[in-house]
């Protein structure tokens, strides 16, 4: 989901070495799983496997792995966002991300909004979190379009009728082999937008949400925010 700095390459390996005693190796997969074709200007992403440590086997045989050992997964705090914090299932945490992403008034703080949201950010490898605060941005109303909404009293809602995996995604996915836990969801629903100058307008809505949940992640953590559902905002034009 992150975007790979060569965007040609559909893998790449990374070798970091430590003389005599270990070699880290990093296999990273490109993901073009949200990559409809290789036109310039189109989103892609990468999705990595965690390191594994190889070590020489003078220290395998010498060094006993200890069980008191606890790996820690990314996303490992549930109370890293007030919002979405402490989700499990994916579902439920595209449907709290949506509903703080659409649903606000002429009150709301999106600078406060958007920080907390960035706090359940996914972390390498599946996610980045300046390509997620650039998506933050496009849902945050600046300048006449903010002054207009505090001056109308603007209170909107929203009304979510679907929240689903992406078909689209989910076979992409399943096609490369990423990591359990990994979504891609499209979630529909109807804004409703009521100010002081009369009755409400309706709005229908649309969003595309990835996620790593558990078991890829402790807790549920967010990639992107779309405007559209995944295939329509990423796959092929």
């Amino acid at each position: 989901m992150q975007t790979p700095s060569n965007p040609s390459g559909r893998r790449r390996i990374v070798i970091v070495g430590a003389p005599v005693v270990a070699v880290a190796l990093l296999a990273v997969v490109v993901f073009t799983v949200f990559l409809g074709g290789d036109e310039p200007g189109r989103p892609t992403g990468t999705i990595a496997a965690p390191p594994a440590i190889a070590t020489s086997p003078a220290t395998s045989a010498s060094t006993p792995p200890s069980s008191g050992i606890r790996v820690i997964l990314p996303g490992s705090s549930p109370t890293d966002s007030e919002l979405v914090g402490g989700q499990t299932d994916h579902l439920e945490f595209a449907r709290l991300v949506a509903k703080a992403v659409l649903a606000y008034d002429s009150n709301t703080d999106f600078q406060a909004r958007n920080a907390d949201l960035l706090r359940a950010a996914a972390p390498s490898p599946y996610g980045d979190p300046g390509q997620l605060a650039q998506d933050l941005t496009a849902f945050t109303p600046t300048g006449p379009a903010l002054q207009a909404l505090r001056d109308n009293n603007t209170v909107v809602t929203v009304d979510l009728t679907d929240v689903a995996v992406s078909e689209w995604a989910a076979n992409r996915l399943k096609g490369i082999g990423v990591s359990p836990g990994v979504y891609g969801i499209d979630v529909t629903g109807q804004q409703a937008i009521v100010t002081d100058s009369g009755n409400p307008t309706r709005v229908t809505v649309a969003l595309g949400i990835t996620v790593a949940c558990p078991p890829a992640t402790s807790y549920c953590t967010l990639d992107r925010v779309l405007p559209q559902h995944l295939q329509d905002a990423l796959g092929p034009g």
